[in-house]
């Protein structure tokens, strides 16, 4: 059985894919904190990874099954060991001509990077260094939440609402979307989302034991000075966090920069833009947050 579709999907931030050797049935799999090719299996999660972005904007690859990030290893090692994705675990996916990527990896210390090739011969193992192994990239199915970022790598992240289609009522808590926030470390969700979520989905995150406050908002306006301090109380004592709207721009953008105002970070017109903000009412409100926060 081979992967699905011929391996030239696009890297998309909250995607899920499969990574083979471009051609073949061999697809890259987590081991345990290693990493081999082995014959694809359909739904097998340890061959699935979910491609995500640091605060550097650079991409990641988070094996569905551990939860672990794909990365490097000194001497020459291609592992999947560490929960947070930072520097050391970026990667590359340069298209090819005759069809898929070249996969490299940053090597430690530096901004080097090395591309992804086979031990030797025909060996299920893999390194890095030497010359790249052609590989595929095969999305397998629509991601959850959609437009996935950390904006603090293992403590705030930021995304669309689950299963977001282009409108604020798509959103849905279910097993995946359950699972996704547990493989991101993800305990705690502050929604801005003009939606609450139904009982039976609070309950559902309940059961996960995954915290959930919702901050009602509508597309294009502001959130009033009180509810600033409720996105603040509802992340300062809570674990890592997600912060969604709908689309996961402007809203969202307005509540992680109360949140940056809060820790006492001086920002601008300019950084709230850059953190998705649009709306004139939006920045009205949060100059004022901040003039409050300031004294």
């Amino acid at each position: 059985m081979f992967p699905p579709g011929r391996g030239n999907d696009k890297p998309d931030t909250g995607d899920i894919y499969l990574i083979s050797v471009f051609g073949t049935n061999e697809v890259l799999t987590a081991v345990g904190k290693e990493t081999c090719l082995r014959e694809y299996q359909e739904g097998h999660h340890d061959q699935m990874w979910i491609c995500e972005t640091n605060s550097d904007n650079r991409i990641g690859m988070r094996n569905r099954h551990t939860g672990l990030v794909l990365g490097w290893k000194e001497p020459d090692k291609l592992i999947c060991a560490v929960p947070h994705h930072h520097a050391d675990e970026w990667l590359t996916f340069t298209p090819l001509s005759l069809g898929g990527y070249s996969l490299q990896v940053r090597l430690h210390g530096n901004d080097k990077l090395g591309p992804i090739q086979r031990v030797d011969g025909d060996s299920p193992h893999l390194k890095v260094g030497g010359v790249g192994v052609q590989l595929g990239l095969h999305k397998i199915k629509n991601s959850v939440f959609r437009r996935f970022e950390w904006v603090i790598p293992g403590r705030l992240a930021r995304s669309s609402a689950p299963y977001y289609d282009g409108e604020d009522a798509d959103e849905a808590i279910n097993e995946t979307s359950i699972e996704f926030l547990h493989n991101h470390g993800i305990k705690n969700i502050i929604s801005l989302n003009s939606v609450e979520l139904s009982l039976r989905q609070r309950d559902r995150l309940r059961a996960a034991r995954i915290s959930y406050s919702h901050i009602k908002a509508v597309e294009c306006t502001a959130v009033t000075q009180e509810q600033f301090d409720q996105i603040w109380n509802a992340y300062e004592k809570a674990g890592v966090t997600i912060v969604y709207c709908g689309y996961g721009d402007g809203r969202t953008g307005m509540a992680i920069s109360a949140i940056q105002l809060f820790q006492g970070r001086a920002l601008n017109d300019n950084d709230y833009r850059g953190n998705g903000v649009q709306c004139p009412a939006q920045l009205t409100a949060l100059n004022a947050l901040s003039d409050i926060i300031r004294g």
